[in-house]
């Protein structure tokens, strides 16, 4: 990791011109300049935070930041403590947007109806956050949550404040489509209206997933032996905006060849839109 002493299970996202950091130390804050600097030299000169971009010691749970959707409202007020603290430094550092993700199935609540109140809640105070520091905000859809799982609803709620926008995981999409008996194309098709941000990578199912977490992306990966058709995805994002940012979510700590032809493979469908 050349001089920066962040271990590889810390998240430092590579994309398309840009990196996200998600999930550093809290020892890192306090100057993240070397971080960016090093990125910028690799010729990733813009960045952006995922929620949290630290995880205090007190709170250490997988969930993160998403209990937006939790009855328990001290859950909720913590994701938004921590959202808040991450939309601080975002704007100090004057990151180009923040990632959080809305929903954690585990915690949320049971009925749709509640749950609809809820999220519009959550949006509405999340573009305020927004506006209060001038950094735009992507939600990270994933359908997960029983309660709440229909793109269309997220797309409705984001389009209502423009300081907010999507994100599309199409790893998430993807399991979560198969999980709700949806056609996963059509799950893009619903999100792409206001899509502005896409996170990036590979696999062949939730059990797949769960073993190998988020696999990197290469090119080998053939769409008949059940993997993401990645380019077919990547040219309905850019048909739509040739703008949205590209991130590979899987943090690499040495670039091999391997995720290199990955980086290349996607940086080749990219430059189709310049």
């Amino acid at each position: 990791m050349g001089d920066i002493k962040v271990p590889p299970e810390f998240l430092l996202h590579r994309g398309v011109g840009l990196v996200e950091f998600f999930d550093l130390p809290e020892t890192e804050l306090d100057d993240l300049q070397p971080l960016i600097d090093r990125f910028a030299a690799e010729g990733r000169e813009r960045f952006s935070f995922h929620a949290p971009i630290a995880r205090p010691e007190e709170f250490n749970h997988s969930g993160v930041t998403c209990f937006f959707l939790s009855e328990d409202e001290k859950r909720r007020e913590t994701s938004f403590d921590l959202l808040g603290m991450t939309m601080d430094l975002a704007g100090r550092w004057q990151a180009d947007y923040v990632v959080t993700h809305l929903t954690y199935g585990p915690t949320d609540c049971k009925d749709p109806e509640l749950a609809y109140v809820l999220a519009v809640e959550a949006c509405h105070r999340i573009a305020d956050m927004s506006s209060s520091v001038g950094i735009p905000v992507d939600l990270e859809f994933a359908a997960y949550t029983d309660s709440f799982n229909d793109p269309l609803h997220l797309t409705e709620i984001v389009s209502d404040r423009p300081e907010l926008g999507i994100c599309v995981d199409i790893g998430h999409v993807s399991i979560g489509a198969t999980l709700r008996g949806r056609d996963f194309y059509d799950d893009i098709d619903a999100l792409l209206p206001e899509t502005r941000s896409a996170h990036l990578w590979n696999t062949l199912g939730a059990e797949h997933t769960a073993q190998h977490h988020h696999t990197p992306l290469h090119p080998s990966q053939n769409s008949k032996n059940g993997w993401i058709d990645v380019e077919f995805v990547i040219d309905k994002i850019l048909t739509k905006d040739k703008s949205i940012d590209l991130v590979f979510e899987y943090p690499v700590d040495n670039v091999t060849e391997d995720i290199q032809a990955g980086y290349d493979w996607v940086i080749s469908m990219a430059d189709r839109y310049k």
